[in-house]
């Protein structure tokens, strides 16, 4: 049984996160791969589909250019089980602010990132 509490189980998931914001980190197919779960799959913001393997080239791809900073609040988590999280929070650049919604689940003691959905905030 985990006996994190849900308030630093929030603290890790969201450093996790920002990890993934993190343009070292997108840049390395290693990295962001320890982040994703094998079953990982996304709902871009776009309306794209993505899986595994697309994402993490996407992102090796998108962090050779320079793009705007992200920054990102309003975090809240809710367990949906021992081993499953849901993360939301919105993430913002000065062009848009978009809502995300992430499901973490553990395995062997590490939480990796199965699903990913953003969708583009009203102006």
């Amino acid at each position: 049984m985990d006996d994190t509490s849900d308030s630093d189980l929030a603290a890790h998931l969201r450093q996790l996160e920002e990890r993934l914001h993190d343009p070292q980190v997108r840049g390395s197919a290693f990295l962001t791969g320890e982040l994703l779960d094998e079953d990982f799959s996304e709902f871009g913001s776009s309306g794209q589909a993505y899986g595994r393997a697309d994402t993490i080239a996407a992102l090796v791809a998108e962090a050779g250019q320079a793009g705007p900073p992200v920054s990102s609040e309003n975090y809240q988590l809710k367990r949906l089980s021992e081993t499953v999280a849901l993360l939301t929070y919105e993430t913002a650049t000065e062009e848009r602010r978009v809502l995300r919604l992430s499901i973490w689940r553990r395995t062997n003691s590490e939480w990796r990132l199965a699903f990913h959905q953003g969708t583009p905030m009203k102006k």
